[in-house]
């Protein structure tokens, strides 16, 4: 049986989880993580966050706009951080320390393998991800969209 909530009724429950210490796991939804994170293939684990996990290239479920929103940060400015997913290649949020949830600690993929954020391997493709120019970004994006849809 399959469990439907509205997203502010999930939210509110995620972030009571996340404020009594708990780890929390939901499915990725939405394009902008890509390729990194895959949605509707990929979940992601969430923890309480530390002022020490709040730094650049840190993936974070923080609120924007009345939404939950899963995206890197780009930069940090005092109390402003600017974020951004590693699919949007032109479109950023704005959030204060505040407006954090969680730290996204982990990702599990469709097949039970656990990729940890801390891990050397993620450090270096997401690395290599993010130094490519935008450009190059949004080609791959295309191509792989255009791939879809003929398998």
């Amino acid at each position: 049986m399959k469990l439907e909530l509205r997203n502010d009724i999930f939210f509110t429950e995620v972030e009571r989880l996340i404020s009594e210490g708990q780890s929390v796991t939901i499915p990725v939804k939405g394009f902008s993580m890509r390729p990194m994170m895959r949605s509707g293939k990929d979940k992601v684990i969430l923890t309480a966050h530390s002022d020490r996990a709040i730094k650049q290239g840190a993936v974070m479920l923080f609120r924007h706009n009345g939404h939950h929103i899963m995206h890197r940060i780009v930069k940090i400015e005092g109390e402003n951080i600017t974020f951004a997913g590693d699919g949007n290649y032109n479109k950023t949020e704005q959030a204060t320390r505040d407006d954090i949830v969680a730290t996204v600690t982990a990702i599990i993929r469709p097949s039970g393998r656990i990729i940890s954020l801390d891990s050397r391997r993620w450090r270096i493709y997401s690395t290599l991800w993010l130094a490519l120019p935008r450009i190059v970004r949004r080609f791959i994006l295309g191509l792989t969209n255009k791939l879809k849809l003929w398998i």
